[in-house]
């Protein structure tokens, strides 16, 4: 069961909940999905469909991507007060990576109708959430730019690029 006092403190730490008036608060405490993951289960996969995003409460989890061979490689490890899955809000794309508990997690999920039910019932704090959602993906484009660069660099070759743009239309 859903500990509201502990969600209001909690959620503003979070940097797509933060700046939110407190009646946006309750109303995303009762939208979100309450899951306790077991090690070793997994909370999406890679290629799935996705309808919501994840935050961590307690635990921890592993983003993993499968390679052409079929090899799992671990990305990254996400903790308390980190959040997974946000891609699926913004676009109708698969599940980027597959992600696993490594230890016993308490999650909290938001699902894309919960979002569209806030923006039914509270525009602003629908606008508020997306416009942290986003400033937050910019941040992991910033950070994942930077590293490209650091890669670029220590190859030192001006002829190969490390990844040319895939663009869809």
């Amino acid at each position: 069961m859903k500990n509201e006092a502990d969600l209001m403190q909690w959620l503003p730490s979070i940097a797509i909940f933060g700046g939110l008036e407190e009646k946006t608060l309750k109303r995303l405490i009762e939208l979100l999905g309450e899951h306790r993951i077991e090690p070793g289960q997994e909370i999406c996969k890679q290629g799935d469909s996705g309808r919501a995003m994840f935050l961590v409460r307690h635990g921890e989890v592993v983003v993993c991507r499968d390679n052409e061979d079929g090899r799992r490689l671990k990305m990254i490890r996400l903790g308390t007060g980190e959040f997974f899955g946000e891609m699926t809000l913004i676009d109708i794309q698969k599940r980027s990576a597959t992600v696993v508990a490594e230890k016993p997690s308490l999650l909290f999920s938001l699902g894309n109708r919960d979002l569209y039910r806030l923006y039914q019932e509270d525009v602003a704090g629908y606008v508020m959430v997306l416009q942290n959602l986003c400033r937050e993906l910019s941040r992991r484009l910033r950070v994942t730019n930077q590293r490209l660069q650091d890669m670029a660099t220590s190859h030192d070759d001006d002829e190969q690029t490390l990844i040319r743009p895939a663009i869809k239309r």
